[in-house]
């Protein structure tokens, strides 16, 4: 009699995480580089068409640059569902950085007002390209589990090269004026182009688009997705499509995008917590601290004072990601980040000192970085890959296209009712969308994949 020989347990190799991933880093640089040139040039844009002609001119001139954006975005998505994100990517940061040289030539000889519109109107339509790419390439880089840190690494980077573009575009003008922001700008793109050259995704897998179809019943429960459910396989060619996906006509594929998001318990949801949230919050910070400036007597040292202390909240609550990856129960974390984040806009409203808004802004900055992290990683992680590029557009125009009207509504609710009543109507609408988030089920007990359970490695 023999006896077998049992062979030891296979044991799941460790999960790295997404800050070991020298793809995702090499990735995540050059975005991060290429948000500070949009930054330098931005800064470049406005300040030439106020030399040029006004500042209604220079208000005129960026509200060019995101009309074919916003118009576009929806067929952008659907344009990168068929092609592939990183492709599209790298053709318009091509596009992009070579309307940079030119532009950066022909001011040299004549700046003209007709100039700054016409980059302005190029790069809008680059935009709409690139920005729902670049919505669809972060879980071709990252498997589920590494999602949570990878979303807030990626805040992160992107918060700073914010805080910091802007400044370095004041210090570049007065040296080298919009001729040397553009080539700055075209330099940064070409370092992005570098970076995503040096990456190769992963295929789309076919298990997700399985998943697609997945009715209410499947939801309601919050299960989260199993590692073979969410793995995407070995890495196949870094711009693969469906087969089904590259036949379908763009317009008919808008509209089953908007079908499939509109179907989706979690993602509609998801959606239009976000919608709310933006909504809220995007009148008060980037009107109202202004409006309450100017009340206080602050001036714009006020505003620059709150504006830091929303900064250093916000990387405050990306870091706090890197470290924290809940799992469970993301709707009732999501409805707490919320309401924490509606009771610090009204607390900037009523603040007495520039210290106290300081303070009341870092805190609504905290709240929302772990808010924006969980909402983007249920987006990608429920998301068919199929419609990546679709959901990312939705996603995309449901936060650009509510700016200028929360805005323009925030400017007349506080002249017509005043500044406090103005912030109590936005920060209830975050409130109402805390109560959605605890209401939907779907939502309420979505859960994402965490280290424990990981998905095969890339």
């Amino acid at each position: 009699m023999t006896t077998a020989t049992l062979a030891p347990p296979r044991r799941t190799p460790p999960l790295v995480p997404a800050h070991r991933r020298p793809a995702f880093l090499r990735y995540l640089g050059g975005q991060a580089v290429s948000i500070l040139g949009d930054q330098v040039w931005y800064v470049a844009l406005s300040f030439s068409a106020v030399q040029l002609a006004s500042p209604g001119t220079a208000g005129a001139v960026l509200a060019v640059s995101a009309l074919p954006r916003l118009v576009l975005l929806l067929f952008g998505g659907a344009i990168v569902d068929r092609y592939g994100p990183r492709r599209l990517m790298i053709g318009s940061d091509l596009a992009r950085g070579a309307i940079a040289l030119v532009t950066a030539a022909v001011a040299l000889a004549q700046p003209s007002v007709a100039l700054l519109v016409v980059v302005a109107l190029a790069f809008g339509l680059a935009d709409a390209l690139f920005l729902p790419a670049a919505g669809a390439m972060l879980p071709r880089l990252l498997s589920p589990a590494q999602l949570t840190g990878g979303l807030a690494l990626s805040g992160l980077t992107a918060r700073l090269a914010l805080t910091f573009g802007a400044p370095l575009g004041g210090l570049l003008l007065p040296v080298g004026g919009l001729p040397l922001a553009c080539l700055v700008n075209a330099a940064t793109f070409a370092v992005s182009v570098l970076a995503l050259w040096s990456v190769r995704p992963a295929a789309p897998a076919g298990e997700p688009a399985r998943r697609a179809k997945t009715g209410p019943a499947d939801l309601e429960g919050g299960a989260a997705p199993t590692a073979a459910e969410l793995a995407r396989g070995a890495a196949g060619p870094a711009d693969a499509v469906p087969a089904a996906t590259a036949r379908t006509p763009i317009g008919v594929a808008v509209r089953e995008g908007l079908r499939y998001l509109a179907g989706h318990p979690l993602l509609r949801a998801v959606t239009l917590v976000g919608l709310l949230v933006n909504l809220g919050a995007v009148g008060p910070l980037n009107v109202g601290l202004a409006l309450v400036a100017d009340e206080r007597g602050w001036g714009a040292g006020g505003i620059g004072v709150m504006l830091a202390g929303f900064g250093a909240g916000s990387v405050a609550g990306n870091l706090l990601m890197l470290r924290w990856r809940p799992a469970g129960r993301l709707g009732v974390i999501v409805a707490c980040c919320a309401v924490v984040q509606c009771g610090a806009l009204f607390a900037i409203a009523v603040a007495p000192l520039p210290a106290w808004a300081f303070v009341a802004t870092a805190v609504g900055g905290l709240a929302g970085g772990p808010q924006a992290v969980l909402l983007s990683g249920l987006t990608h992680t429920y998301t068919a890959d199929s419609h990546r590029g679709r959901v990312a557009s939705i996603n995309n125009l449901a936060s650009l296209g509510v700016t200028p009207l929360a805005m323009a509504v925030m400017g007349v609710a506080a002249a017509r009712l005043g500044t406090v009543p103005a912030f109590a109507a936005s920060a209830a609408l975050i409130l109402v969308a805390a109560a959605m988030c605890v209401a939907i089920p779907a939502l309420r007990h979505a859960r994402l994949a965490t280290p424990s359970s990981p998905t095969p490695t890339r």
